[in-house]
């Protein structure tokens, strides 16, 4: 309990003032994602005067197999593609600790999308896919994957 209680405090600190527009949970039944299994998220943004902080979340089992995730992310708007990346989410360090919160065998890891807070169009749909990049047709021991959208106030 020691060991939680400063992330307790600094992720109260750091949630105080933000507005979360989208907060959007996919769940893998069984706890296994296909390899052609896309997680999608579709987002219409009300307001663009105010930059928006992109991230994700990956709650996993502690049986995953494999101490890293790769993962094809991007986002497209009705005018083409807007971003793509491929990120390589280190689960666990190189002694196999894994990262993230958690007190069971389920660790939850979030992670940023682009470089930093980005402002969109109003009235334009996007649609952010994220597909597992890893070699496996189907990999087990990921149970959700989360996508968190946070507008910042800006102060001009």
């Amino acid at each position: 309990m020691q060991k939680l209680l400063p992330f307790l405090i600094v992720f109260l600190l750091a949630s105080c003032g933000k507005n979360v527009v989208l907060d959007q949970l996919h769940s893998f039944e069984g706890s296994t994602w296909y390899m052609d299994s896309v997680v999608t998220v579709v987002w219409e943004p009300k307001q663009s005067d105010d930059p928006v902080f992109m991230s994700m979340y990956i709650r996993h089992s502690t049986d995953y197999p494999y101490n890293n995730l790769f993962l094809f992310r991007s986002i497209e708007s009705t005018q083409g593609v807007e971003y793509t990346d491929t990120v390589n989410v280190a689960l666990a360090d190189p002694l196999g600790v894994w990262n993230g919160t958690g007190m069971s065998n389920v660790k939850t890891l979030e992670i940023p999308i682009g470089q930093g807070a980005v402002r969109f169009r109003e009235d334009e749909r996007y649609t952010l896919k994220i597909t597992q990049g890893m070699r496996d047709t189907v990999l087990y021991g990921i149970q959700n994957v989360g996508v968190r959208f946070e507008q910042i106030k800006s102060t001009d």
